[in-house]
């Protein structure tokens, strides 16, 4: 009998590969009797990076495929504070083989931190996307797009596709064209999933994609998913580490972010050093030490991370 094969689809770059291997690794460890096919997006990288990626998929028996795409088509488009590999997401239908129907796609600041069988299984029903909701902050984009309040704006960081349909849409508007087109609105990629794939968006639980602004003191969360949050910070299916301050920073204060050198002891990248991201005098270095002594006795307490 031949196994199921789970296709996998991320983006990274040169900057971002210790970080894929990190990801990546939390997937194999939580999926062990997984095959894997991980499709890797990007506008290049070194020949020793890609080895060494290589050498941690085979160690799982994972087949890693790279994917090289030059960004040259895309350098029109916005990108605010991101890179325009972001972009490659759109791509996803015509860089994989056309005999893959279903992928799920995996930022790389990301621990997987469970059987993600459920998630990749899920059924899309009519849709062609699935994927967590954004954050509140998104009501404000969605004015901007011309959206109505009640269409879906999601966070891309993790997402199910259904590559046929959407290869099926793409016939009557490539969703390059269509993004060049709205390039006068549009910030990210997000923007243009909303756009495209506007009433084709299933919503799945906010445990496959808890975001750094769910674990705040004070999350940044519509209200209809406090029910699921308590549960979602406690056992998290995915850990999306989306801020400045990320794991892989000294200063980083996420309540999981002992995951991420956990993984990273096992790649070939655990030799990294932890520098510090924020530049403050010895002084100042003291006081938030002491600052966040106090928050976790629970004698004050300051904005950010909550404890779980």
């Amino acid at each position: 009998m031949v196994n199921k094969i789970y296709n996998i689809v991320c983006v990274s770059d040169e900057n971002y590969i210790q970080h894929t291997a990190v990801m990546l690794c939390s997937l194999f460890e939580n999926n062990i009797n997984k095959d894997f096919h991980i499709y890797l997006l990007t506008s290049g990288i070194k020949m020793d990076t890609e080895r060494k990626l290589q050498d941690l998929c085979k160690q799982y028996h994972a087949l890693l495929i790279c994917k090289i795409y030059s960004t040259k088509e895309l350098s029109t488009l916005p990108v605010g504070q991101w890179n325009t590999i972001m972009y490659l997401k759109l791509l996803i239908p015509q860089l994989l083989p056309i005999n893959i129907n279903r992928c799920l796609f995996l930022d790389v600041d990301m621990i997987i931190n469970t059987n993600i069988a459920p998630l990749y299984d899920i059924d899309l029903e009519n849709s062609i996307i699935a994927a967590a909701e954004d954050i509140p902050d998104c009501i404000k984009i969605k004015e901007k797009l011309g959206l109505k309040q009640t269409d879906i704006y999601i966070n891309s960081g993790v997402m199910i596709c259904d590559l046929q349909k959407w290869r099926e849409i793409e016939k009557d508007i490539p969703i390059i064209d269509f993004t060049k087109s709205k390039s006068n609105v549009i910030t990210n990629e997000q923007d243009i999933i909303a756009l495209y794939f506007k009433n084709k968006i299933k919503i799945i639980p906010i445990k496959w994609n808890m975001t750094n602004f769910y674990f705040n003191r004070e999350p940044k969360i519509f209200p209809k998913y406090l029910p699921q949050l308590k549960d979602a910070k406690k056992n998290p299916g995915i850990i999306h580490f989306a801020s400045p301050i990320k794991p892989w920073f000294k200063d980083c204060q996420h309540p999981y972010k002992k995951l991420y050198r956990l993984y990273l002891n096992k790649t070939e990248w655990k030799k990294y050093r932890f520098p510090i991201y924020e530049n403050m005098t010895s002084w100042g270095r003291l006081k938030r030490i002491i600052r966040l002594f106090l928050n976790k006795l629970g004698i004050i307490k300051d904005g950010g991370y909550n404890l779980i």
